[in-house]
């Protein structure tokens, strides 16, 4: 049973609603309205402001593969020597958004863009800012790289199922580019809440929830 603004406030020590803390305040306009449980769903820019109802679960992984993490020269990081200069025969060119298809064969490397997938078996990426390339061969100095360097995992920003925003979470512009990456078109948010209050002068109006609240806080005080 909801008691009246009058009796809660009249249980406040020394209740003043202009010298409240934050967490008194929070805790007094909570025992004044019922938690909003109803929600609908939104087109994905209608959401922006609101809250959302539930865990938006990702449907992707992001990365969706293994990737480049720069333009360069992609090979197997297990013929990386410690103290020798590595040279490789390029043979081939993947590009971001375009699978490279084939097999290397040991000495060989392939030129990568940046988001490119890395290609099966090769698993370590060398900037071209650190290698020399002279006619179809690179050279990688001794010593900049380990097995593994520049290469991004798949799902390593974010793995399929896994939540990406959780519910209670405010809508941002930039939560709403993490969705629109994930291909989500509609978003669960909470209904906004509207009730009417009576003015100090006798008039109603309708307001949000808090600008309510407020105000019937500072008439009791009155």
């Amino acid at each position: 049973m909801r008691h009246s603004l009058a009796a809660i406030a009249a249980e406040l020590q020394g209740y003043d609603p202009q010298a409240l803390k934050v967490g008194e305040v929070n805790a007094f306009l909570s025992r004044l309205a019922e938690p909003v449980t109803a929600h609908e769903n939104l087109d994905l820019f209608q959401s922006l402001g609101r809250v959302l109802a539930q865990d938006l679960v990702s449907p992707i992984s992001v990365p969706a593969h293994d990737n480049s993490a720069m333009d360069g020269y992609a090979f197997r990081g297990a013929t990386l020597l410690p103290d020798q200069v590595l040279k490789l025969k390029v043979v081939g060119t993947a590009l971001a958004g375009v699978a490279w298809r084939g097999d290397l064969a040991r000495g060989e490397c392939l030129k990568i863009m940046t988001g490119a997938v890395m290609p099966h078996g090769l698993d370590t990426v060398a900037p071209q800012e650190m290698v020399t390339l002279q006619d179809e061969y690179i050279s990688i100095p001794a010593g900049i790289l380990r097995p593994g360097d520049n290469r991004r995992f798949k799902g390593e920003d974010l793995t399929e199922g896994q939540a990406a925003l959780l519910k209670g979470e405010h809508i941002s512009a930039a939560a709403l580019g993490l969705v629109a990456s994930l291909g989500i078109k509609q978003v669960p948010v909470y209904r906004r809440l509207k009730v009417a209050s009576r003015h100090a002068r006798g008039r109603c109006m309708t307001a949000t929830a808090t600008q309510s609240l407020a105000c019937s806080a500072n008439l009791a005080a009155r």
